[in-house]
């Protein structure tokens, strides 16, 4: 199973979703029309920088273990082994082990910290930059069904955009909350399908927009469900 978009996806999905979680409820708690300038951006997230690393893990385990074991039983084997079990002192420690080789650790380490700094440099990390990251052919353009990575980054764009409304002790309506999760899962799932941005006219409609990105109705159905499933634990 080919997992190289699938792990830089993750992570990118989630600080874009846990970003826009506790900025849009940043703007909602104000008056008038708020301008999220750099500057804005960087004094929120710094409002919350001890809490990222920790929501990171809880969030980001699961589907990054997803996408690198067959199933659970393989993970918690390993984890439980008497070579392993006593060297498990910190999530860290986890996090070595769920990205299951040494260069899918550094990857992450290097995507969280690209991640990290263009939030702290007061905005979300753009497409073209995550694009800009990778060398020509590192990523993959995948026409065919990826039911395990579209439902682990469906599951990391639901859950870390709640994350972030919670840490900005802000809820809203959940048709207001479905809107946004639409828009940063037509976002996300670009970094996980395509080699680079998908380009769409001004006019595009909703559902071409997620027919094309999504590439074939498998995805589409797979995003869909896991949306609305994954939503429920919200509601």
């Amino acid at each position: 199973m080919s997992i190289t978009n699938a792990q830089p996806a993750l992570i990118r999905a989630f600080f874009a979703s846990f970003a826009e979680g506790i900025l849009s409820a940043d703007a909602e708690k104000e008056t008038g029309t708020v301008e999220l300038t750099p500057q804005r951006v960087k004094q929120i997230m710094l409002e919350h920088y001890e809490e990222i690393s920790k929501h990171f893990f809880d969030i980001l385990f699961n589907p990054l273990a997803l996408i690198h074991y067959d199933t659970a039983e393989e993970l918690v084997a390993i984890l439980k082994s008497p070579e392993v079990a006593p060297t498990l002192n910190s999530p860290v420690d986890l996090f070595r082990h769920v990205c299951r080789t040494e260069e899918a650790h550094e990857d992450m380490v290097t995507e969280y910290r690209r991640n990290f700094a263009s939030l702290l440099g007061g905005k979300v990390m753009s497409l073209d930059d995550f694009y800009a990251g990778f060398p020509d052919g590192y990523l993959n353009d995948c026409t065919e069904d990826k039911v395990r990575e579209v439902k682990a980054l469906t599951q990391v764009v639901v859950r870390a955009f709640f994350a972030g409304r919670k840490a900005a002790k802000t809820m809203t309506p959940s048709g207001t909350n479905q809107i946004y999760i639409f828009r940063l899962l037509l976002d996300s799932m670009q970094t996980l399908l395509h080699p680079a941005p998908v380009t769409m006219d001004d006019d595009t409609d909703l559902n071409t927009a997620f027919a094309k990105v999504c590439r074939n109705n498998g995805n589409l159905q797979t995003m869909l469900q896991t949306m609305q499933e994954t939503m429920m634990e919200f509601s």
